[in-house]
């Protein structure tokens, strides 16, 4: 039984301590939405956006009593009317802290709702706010306004904080509602709004297009790793805070080997410290590794059982390191196809976010699939 918990963390959003530098990047955040200047913050999964926002977030409702939050993932909605019920609870239930308020403002700026409060835990009371009604298309550009509308109204500022926004995209009704979201919230003075989502090229296709209504809608912010620099005295203080060590050199190499990945750092670590009693080795490093390898192999399969025969390929060619497809070099040694299907394939990876242009070469998005792939496919 190991002495203490972990002191590193995956999975949930990084707080506190396991939160580690960012400082420009919170405090371009805050700087930005506090002008009321929108930002579309785009990184790969599992870089750490949420945590960075929320983290930012808190920061300037802290330091600004009349700045209110409101949170939104977009990753799980389904519909239309899920994304505008959604909204207008998120909103009402941001602008203010007692369930009194959030009923009667429900009653006031939506006409034919019925607000419904929801404890979701027997134990801690914790409530929720929810909205059962059907909207209709008159509510669709009042439920845009609600922000604006409970700003003006309590004297405050509203910061709408959407996760996974390219989501909504997939959408039927996406292009209506694209064409009402810029409309209503382009015109409002007191809510800025963080639109951040991971499919880098459909959020690009989204504010990026000049064909697209929300082109120049605010900043694009392009998110970058956490330098090394902050992630090895990070593990170092993180071993030794729990009686355990580990080399500056050995805290590199797992830099290295996740790329500075956020998520397969601290997973990598998490497991290298929970098969280490006193001191890190070479063979504990092997086994954490193996460990991440193994626990991510499923998610793998299916994402590569997912691509065809000339895709794969391309993905070992980039995985040893070629990148003149069209060669006949490159063609001799994989079966890449004609040049129509080469062009096509590279798109389709880059739209699935599974590699990805750096410095005029192709890389893989995901480091940890890199490793594998190149196990499974290249040897």
């Amino acid at each position: 039984m190991a002495k203490y918990l972990s002191p590193f963390q995956f999975g949930t959003l990084a707080t506190n301590e396991n939160f580690i530098d960012r400082q420009e990047d919170r405090a371009l955040l805050k700087q930005l939405l506090s002008s009321h200047i929108n930002v579309m913050l785009i990184s790969p999964r599992r870089w750490g956006k949420s945590s960075l926002v929320k983290r930012a977030m808190n920061e300037l409702a802290d330091e600004d009593n009349n700045v209110r939050i409101c949170y939104i993932d977009a990753f799980s909605i389904g519909s239309e009317s899920e994304f505008y019920r959604t909204f207008a609870s998120q909103v009402i239930a941001c602008a203010s802290s007692k369930m009194e308020r959030w009923i009667e403002d429900a009653k006031k700026f939506l006409t034919g709702v019925i607000p419904q409060v929801v404890i979701n835990d027997q134990v801690t009371d914790f409530m929720a706010f929810d909205l059962k009604f059907v909207p209709q298309e008159r509510d669709k550009m009042a439920i845009l306004q609600l922000p604006e509308l409970l700003a003006k109204e309590k004297g405050i500022r509203i910061i709408v904080c959407i996760d996974e926004f390219q989501q909504l995209a997939n959408l039927p009704e996406y292009k209506d509602m694209e064409g009402k979201m810029r409309s209503v919230w382009q015109q409002q003075q007191l809510t800025s709004y963080c639109l951040y989502g991971s499919k880098r090229n459909m959020m690009l296709n989204i504010f990026n297009n000049s064909n697209s209504p929300f082109y120049r809608f605010g900043q694009v912010i392009f998110m970058q790793k956490i330098a090394k620099e902050h992630w090895i005295p990070f593990i170092l203080s993180s071993f030794e805070k729990t009686g355990k060590s580990i080399s500056a050199e050995m805290a590199e190499r797992i830099c290295d080997a996740v790329a500075c990945h956020s998520w397969y750092l601290q997973q990598l670590c998490y497991f290298i410290w929970s098969f280490t009693v006193s001191e890190v080795t070479e063979d504990i490093y092997h086994l954490g590794l193996k460990q991440v390898l193994n626990i991510n192999t499923p998610m793998f399969q299916n994402d590569t059982e997912n691509l065809s025969s000339t895709q794969i390929e391309m993905l070992k060619a980039i995985a040893n390191g070629e990148q003149h497809f069209s060669s006949q070099a490159v063609k001799q040694i994989y079966n890449l196809g004609n040049p129509n299907t080469i062009v096509k394939n590279r798109k389709t990876l880059q739209n699935k976010d599974i590699i990805e242009k750096q410095n005029d070469a192709f890389v893989f998005v995901d480091p940890i699939y890199r490793l594998w792939f190149k196990e499974e496919y290249c040897r």
